[in-house]
């Protein structure tokens, strides 16, 4: 084959401009800072940056929603604290009355106090953020408990909310409740702690002397403040959960934010380099190619 001048310009222009092109990236990559700009400049590193950033924008969508869950569990929990104070100052005032009360002004004031923290219990129950009722179910416009003491106590409902709860998604496929219906702790589940005190208030001011029946319901109450105890349990317990399931979210962000920076943040030392080498090879055929060549235009390159 012939090498013909033809020939042995057009093979020193493609040297020239392969050599301009690879100046051109790097350059490209100094001034971006990434190694990879565009999917053509690596197709399998870039599907590989593509996904981890789609994890990753997941992973701040879970760390959003567990922001959020703890913030809905913690509003739950004081009230419920307050709830189990209250009831043992109840469970005192019980005991003492089981045991017999002769003096009736004592006997007065021990139904006005019982009375005020029964109803400090429903008022508790009712505890709201925002316009949201946070015991009431999924029903949190509908006020779930009636704080008015039912004399005699009847069939009327001490619960207005359902026993729905409300589920945020942690990770893929892990959900957590992030409420509890107020039928899980003062009207149920084991027994309706409302009405066993109002049937209480209502035997002691109207026979005090009927300890069987007072022994009866006091136990009703200790179990009511089983149920609410194992309720704060309950809460602990998520509120656990979601610490870990934040720690772990955290560190498999770090890890990603890691892994996609070692490929794709540029090395500006190495591409210092490589700019170097690169300048140094254009003019070394650019050089060569003004020898070899017997076209006065690249005189003038």
């Amino acid at each position: 084959m012939r090498i013909t001048p033809n020939i042995t310009m057009q093979n020193s222009l493609y040297n020239l401009q392969s050599t301009r092109n690879l100046m051109d990236k790097t350059n490209e990559k100094i001034a971006s800072g990434l190694n990879y700009n565009r999917p053509s400049d690596d197709p399998v590193r870039a599907n590989m940056l593509v996904s981890l950033a789609d994890q990753l924008r997941a992973e701040e969508q879970y760390a959003s929603n567990v922001e959020k869950a703890a913030i809905a569990i913690n509003m739950i929990d004081s009230p419920l604290t307050a709830m189990s104070e209250t009831l043992t100052d109840i469970r005192s005032l019980v005991s003492i009355a089981v045991g017999g009360v002769s003096d009736n002004l004592v006997l007065e004031n021990m139904v006005d106090q019982l009375t005020a923290y029964r109803e400090q219990l429903a008022d508790y129950g009712n505890t709201q953020v925002g316009d949201n009722y946070i015991f009431a179910g999924t029903k949190v416009t509908t006020m779930p408990f009636d704080r008015n003491v039912q004399d005699p106590p009847d069939s009327a409902p001490y619960y207005n909310g359902n026993d729905e709860t409300i589920s945020v998604e942690l990770d893929t496929g892990v959900f957590e409740e992030i409420n509890i219906p107020g039928s899980q702790i003062l009207t149920g589940p084991h027994v309706n702690t409302l009405k066993t005190l109002d049937e209480f208030i209502y035997v002691l001011k109207n026979d005090p002397t009927d300890t069987a029946s007072l022994q009866a319901l006091s136990k009703d109450i200790y179990t009511g403040a089983q149920q609410l105890y194992n309720a704060q349990i309950t809460t602990g317990n998520r509120i656990y959960r979601l610490e870990s399931i934040s720690k772990m979210l955290d560190n498999s962000k770090n890890t990603m934010l890691t892994v996609i920076g070692n490929v794709q943040n540029a090395d500006y030392v190495k591409l210092a380099v490589q700019m170097q080498q690169q300048q140094m090879a254009f003019e070394a055929t650019l050089s060569t190619t003004a020898k070899i060549s017997k076209m006065s235009l690249l005189d003038y390159l």
